[in-house]
């Protein structure tokens, strides 16, 4: 009778009062078998550590072969952006660009496929050809635009061994005329 009009938790508090024990039981975390080996390990400690279930979610097994089949897709790197809605033409991996295709729009597809009722192996499949041929596509893009620039007048970089053999060139010219002499007779 303290207050006028009770707390808005109130109503909640007396249909549902509190247990016994704010602490939850560690065993409702935990398989039989850990719990097994738990017993015999740590006889000592008067509580147990609770563990957390593992979560599973569907794409992390569709995530695991696929980079476990194109291990290398880790290496290129990605944007992370949270919260990015989804496009139908993405999630189909038609009409973007080759470059924002990566592992995880290949996932999203996979899943996508599969929810459409497509066998899993079935839509990795589709999955995979459909990303190979973008892959393709974008080698020939690159191709060509090297070829096109190369024709313009643009200047291929040179590679490691061809810097290395300009600086071996370049260091040769520098030496005396005599040890330059007996470097060419005797390469």
């Amino acid at each position: 009778g303290l207050y006028k009009t009770p707390p808005v938790w109130y109503p909640v508090m007396k249909a549902y009062p509190p247990g016994p024990s704010i602490l939850r039981s560690p065993l409702q975390f935990q398989k039989t078998s850990l719990r097994e080996n738990n017993k015999r390990k740590v006889k000592h400690l008067k509580t147990k550590v609770s563990k957390p279930q593992p979560i599973e979610f569907p794409e992390d097994k569709l995530r695991r072969r696929f980079y476990k089949d194109h291990p290398y897709e880790l290496l290129r790197p990605q944007v992370l952006i949270e919260n990015e809605s989804p496009i139908e033409d993405e999630i189909l991996l038609d009409n973007i660009h080759p470059s924002r295709v990566n592992g995880e729009s290949v996932i999203k597809y996979q899943l996508h496929l599969i929810s459409k009722g497509v066998e899993e192996h079935k839509a990795y499949e589709q999955a995979c050809n459909k990303f190979y041929a973008i892959r393709a596509k974008q080698e020939v893009a690159e191709r060509v635009a090297e070829e096109q620039a190369l024709a313009f007048g643009a200047k291929r970089p040179l590679s490691q061994v061809e810097k290395a053999l300009w600086l071996e060139h370049e260091n040769i010219k520098k030496c005396p005329p005599q040890i330059v002499n007996l470097t060419l007779k005797t390469g």
